[in-house]
């Protein structure tokens, strides 16, 4: 019997952490996405290496996911496309500056806070809908931007950014390192 008073009391539990915790995380993200940074070849090229094979792994998702959710590849594809785009505006608005040590780098405020914006909006969004599916009886929607198909537009978004972000900046710190510039290492 108090076997089965444990498992609720879990859930609770469980509910209460992730609502505490998904706010600090998202707090903690800003700070670090907007924080000034060294370029180090081989951490950029461990970001690199990550987010291409996020993507791949992204892609065959999709692909898994367009037999269930109508227009998935569609969402997934024009996401994907809008984050290489704002990947470039990304490094284009990135501060960078040289000195003895290196060469750092400071992402834009705003594009970070828009990406954490993004994430905040689907998770909100998702939980809305979770509710009124549970407890309202209301059917998920299977077009629009709250679709399971538009989560996947906004996933794309974030991995597109992602991988435009990291090559053109490895890609910068190679590109200085071979001029033989005082900042490569």
């Amino acid at each position: 019997m108090p076997l089965l008073l444990a498992i609720p009391l879990a859930v609770i539990i469980a509910l209460a952490v992730f609502a505490v915790l998904l706010p600090l995380s998202l707090v903690q993200r800003f700070r670090v996405g907007t924080a000034r940074r060294q370029a180090r070849g081989w951490l950029l090229m461990i970001n690199l290496v990550s987010a291409g094979l996020s993507t791949v792994l992204f892609v065959i998702f999709v692909l898994i996911a367009a037999a269930f959710w109508p227009g998935a590849i569609s969402h997934a594809a024009f996401g994907w496309t809008c984050g290489l785009a704002l990947g470039l505006l990304a490094l284009r608005l990135t501060r960078f500056e040289r000195t003895q040590q290196g060469l750092f780098y400071r992402p834009n405020l705003w594009l970070v806070l828009a990406l954490t914006a993004l994430v905040v909006v689907r998770v909100i969004a998702g939980m809305v809908q979770g509710w009124r599916s549970t407890w309202q009886g209301a059917a998920w929607p299977t077009e629009g931007w709250l679709s399971h198909a538009s989560l996947l537009g906004a996933a794309g978004v974030l991995l597109g950014y992602a991988l435009a972000y990291a090559t053109l900046l490895w890609w910068r710190w190679r590109s200085a390192r071979l001029r033989g510039s005082v900042y490569w290492r």
